[in-house]
């Protein structure tokens, strides 16, 4: 199998990475908003720290220039999404539960065309959602409540190294977006009122990704990344009723972050960045009667020690800004990203001298917003855990 992989050229593992992803992005879901902890399986075990430490093909989903430092080679990775919610929701004795369980993949390939210039595609889902056993609220013939957002993202992508160890990079954000709500029940001056059943409606948008990478020190690197507001077209019917306020579009925000990276011994690599999202920015968070997220920060970190030439363990930790006020919380019970903290693990191994397997996961511990204001009665709790397993090859 090993032999068979080494010779595929790399536009048909670029036409199989397409394929796959196209094939397999189901239910996406996440932790930070509408994203995940950390894009690629080696990073993000290390808490998501990824911005100046590229690991594998996966980089331009964290840094465009971090290409630059890649090999040659194809990853291809998947996450396994298990979360548990439930609410008290608006009225007394209105419990509902949610259990949703998502398979996620992501995958890349990079390609030096000569030792200043690398052409790679990173692939990447993304989402929320939630589907709960019962209407949301006892209004006779109410739909049961269920939403689901996925965003998969295609980056085809270059880097320049303008010296050796200084590197810059850019890459497109083409977004393929799919959503669907169901059991959306409203107030309105004759009651309470379930709005339309719309379907699974998709859009498609284009955004484009920039970084920078500096090897300071064969021991300390620095990187900064920016990737622009995502413009996705309409979902049609939502224009009418839900989505109204933004004239039917979710679009994918925009955000920044810097981060470094630093040897302190010959085994031992620690990481840190500090990333914004700014879920603010856009009309579909302006709106005073819907999700209303705020721009999110988020810290992370993590480490990783060589305990040989075959085996690598990673551990990290991350904490965000929660971007669910929790004034809004009635009108998050469809989106229920409420979580701030996240602890990770795993370890890599490698099999050969070019190929190399890891296994890690992500706890997001048991956390409850309760509503203030005008939410004041609900109440959101959320668990997640996340399991990852990812293979790289070199070529």
């Amino acid at each position: 199998m090993n032999t068979r992989i080494s010779h595929v050229k790399p536009s048909k593992l670029l036409g199989l990475l397409c394929g796959s992803m196209t094939l397999l992005c189901g239910n996406a879901m996440a932790v930070n908003g509408a994203q995940l902890g950390g894009y690629g399986i080696k990073n993000a075990m290390m808490g998501g720290a990824s911005i100046a430490l590229p690991l594998d093909a996966m980089a331009a989903a964290n840094n465009p220039a971090g290409m630059a430092f890649v090999p040659n080679s194809f990853t291809t990775n998947v996450q396994v999404f298990q979360g548990k919610s439930s609410s008290d929701y608006v009225l007394p004795g209105n419990h509902l539960t949610n259990s949703t369980r998502a398979f996620i993949p992501e995958g890349g390939i990079n390609w030096a065309l000569n030792p200043q210039v690398t052409l790679g595609l990173t692939a990447t889902g993304s989402g929320v959602g939630a589907e709960y056993g019962g209407a949301a609220l006892p209004v006779p013939g109410a739909s049961h409540a269920k939403s689901k957002l996925e965003n998969m993202e295609i980056i085809p992508n270059a880097s320049w190294k303008l010296s050796p160890d200084l590197a810059v990079g850019a890459g497109l954000n083409l977004v393929r977006q799919t959503f669907n709500a169901e059991g959306v029940i409203v107030p309105t001056p004759a009651g309470l009122f379930e709005l339309p059943n719309h379907g699974t409606q998709s859009a498609t948008g284009v955004g484009l990704r920039l970084g920078l990478l500096w090897n300071a020190t064969p021991e300390f690197s620095v990187g900064a990344t920016y990737k622009t507001r995502t413009r996705m077209g309409k979902l049609d019917g939502y224009t009418h009723d839900l989505l109204a306020y933004s004239d039917g579009k979710l679009d994918v925000p925009e955000q920044y972050g810097v981060g470094v990276a630093w040897k302190p011994a010959p085994h031992i690599t620690l990481a840190a960045d500090w990333l914004k999202i700014v879920w603010g920015g856009l009309k579909a968070m302006q709106d005073p009667n819907g999700f209303n997220w705020k721009n999110q920060a988020i810290v992370r970190m993590g480490v990783a020690w060589d305990v040989n030439p075959t085996w690598t363990v990673r551990a990290g930790f991350s904490k965000n800004q929660g971007q669910v006020q929790s004034a809004y919380t009635v009108q998050n019970l469809l989106a229920p990203s409420i979580h701030k903290h996240a602890f990770t693990a795993g370890a890599s191994m490698k099999l050969d001298a070019r190929s190399e397997i890891s296994a890690g996961f992500e706890l997001n511990p048991s956390t409850t917003l309760n509503g203030t204001a005008a939410s004041t009665g609900t109440s959101l709790t959320s668990k997640v855990s996340i399991f990852m397993l990812g293979y790289q090859r070199s070529f």
